[in-house]
């Protein structure tokens, strides 16, 4: 895996832990609602309740790994959280234009 992840491949690790954490919430869930008495049955949900719950635990592990995966990108400097976006850098530049258009007409005024 690379030692600096980009940010799509963050988002579609987020994505899939997510959707595996609610798809072993639900499976846990149908699991626990299932009304029989017969000792087989009970057997077999004990085993699903088991398989899933260890599923679970193990998917919010891999979300905490990826957490600290995001906290060490960003401190050691690949995740720029501070940079500015399209949006910023014209706003910016317009900013500027109009200051030295400011600035030139209260030079011609003093003038």
């Amino acid at each position: 895996m690379d030692s600096q992840p980009s940010s799509k491949v963050l988002h579609n690790r987020i994505n899939t832990n997510v959707s595996q954490l609610l798809q072993r919430f639900e499976n846990i869930m149908a699991t626990a609602t299932v009304d029989s008495t017969s000792h087989t049955a009970t057997a077999v949900e004990t085993y699903q309740l088991d398989v899933e719950s260890t599923a679970l635990v193990r998917a919010a592990e891999d979300i905490l790994a990826l957490t600290r995966t995001m906290k060490e990108t960003w401190l050691f400097g690949k995740l720029d959280t501070l940079g500015e976006d399209e949006s910023e850098v014209k706003r910016r530049e317009e900013l500027e234009k109009n200051a030295a258009v400011i600035e030139g007409v209260i030079d011609e005024l003093k003038s």
